[in-house]
């Protein structure tokens, strides 16, 4: 089976073959995140330019390879190994969902009005292509230094995936740290509920009650090297100003309300993240929503997470004090790891995080 994937370039695609590879010099990684950088990937497969202003490569390989890719991509290849198999299901469930177009979700429930603005970013925002190569779907970088340990993860769990009770694919979401409780599929897209994702408490991606020593080995056996430089996720505070949260309105919403006033919770998921934020201003209010328009209204990139509480430190300062790193929804990359080197094997791993859900290896769609 076929996986085709778009990606960004910082620029016009720099091209040269590499024997059965492709290089591509000026691969955009992170784009519109505090990571964001240009990087050289070793495409395999089938490398096409486009006419696209955002996907300027569609890159078509076997979904194997294009696993083997993303393991190498999302987490250090060093991971736990049982992290690395459970990692590899979820993977292979969610790209087999877009491939055979079972989770290709509609823009219901976007609004852009002149006092509420909602909206995501989905795999409905792509054409041409199944999945891009970027946070917003799963990390593409090409071909990555891969483990031996990586590799039998893939090939021991070959061909499985994630069905839930009604015999459905599971549309296996996940992020790097859910800050202690997972949230529910409608908080951060459309407005309707999956059956194997539900929001509850995870003691395992907590790493207080660890040593310095033990928190380092689990965030170093996951993340990559520029995750790490942002570790920190569980819990984490900011300051945000009016000025800010002005500038951010025109320049990522093209909104001019005035002047920021107040900001108030709206509304929260099962979790506690916000997916509607009140925005009070001298030229009117404005609701912002979901979780991720609020993590870029509220920083010069994003917030860590949506799940955060305000204190108002004055008329145009306030104090946002959050948990988790991500949209919270499915597997918890930290706290799966934790599982992982605590003696936990993959299929506890998922059963934990996808409540409801069986491994299989054939699929009737």
């Amino acid at each position: 089976m076929e996986i085709s994937v778009g990606i960004p370039t910082l620029g016009n695609p720099i091209l040269e073959k590499k024997g059965d590879y492709t290089l591509l010099k000026n691969m955009l990684i992170g784009k519109n995140f505090h990571w964001q950088q240009a990087i050289e990937a070793l495409l395999p497969g089938v490398v096409e330019e486009t006419d696209s202003k955002d996907f300027r490569i569609i890159n078509r390989l076997p979904l194997e390879k294009y696993l083997e890719c993303v393991v190498g991509s999302e987490m250090n290849p060093e991971a736990p190994f049982e992290f690395l198999k459970a990692h590899a299901v979820i993977s292979r469930s969610w790209a087999l969902g877009k491939i055979l177009n079972i989770h290709n979700h509609s823009e219901n429930g976007k609004e852009n009005l002149p006092d509420m603005i909602v909206n995501w970013e989905d795999t409905c925002d792509h054409e041409g292509f199944d999945v891009c190569s970027d946070d917003h779907c799963q990390r593409y970088q090409g071909i990555q230094p891969i483990s031996s340990l990586a590799l039998s993860a893939l090939k021991s769990t070959e061909g499985e995936i994630l069905i839930s009770p009604s015999g459905k694919l599971v549309d296996a979401r996940f992020s790097k740290c859910c800050g202690g409780r997972t949230e529910v599929f409608s908080t951060c897209w459309q407005p309707r509920e999956e059956e194997c994702l539900k929001s509850f408490e995870d003691p395992w991606c907590n790493l207080d009650s660890l040593t310095e020593d033990e928190r380092n080995k689990i965030l170093k056996s996951i993340l990559k090297d520029y995750d790490l430089a942002n570790a920190g996720g569980f819990m984490w505070e900011t300051v945000i100003t009016a000025e800010q949260i002005k500038r951010n309105l025109l320049q990522k919403f093209s909104r001019d309300i005035g002047d920021v006033t107040d900001l108030n919770i709206f509304s929260r998921g099962a979790s506690g993240r916000i997916d509607k934020l009140l925005v009070k201003a001298t030229k009117g209010n404005l609701i912002i929503g979901k979780e991720l328009m609020i993590r870029r209204l509220l920083a010069d990139s994003h917030l860590y997470s949506s799940w955060f509480d305000i204190e108002a430190l004055s008329e145009s300062q306030w104090h946002l004090k959050g948990h988790g790193w991500g949209h919270g929804v499915g597997l918890c990359q930290i706290g799966a790891a934790r599982m992982a080197l605590e003696g936990y094997n993959y299929k506890d791993i998922l059963t934990f995080y996808y409540p409801g859900a069986s491994i299989k290896k054939t699929f009737n769609p």
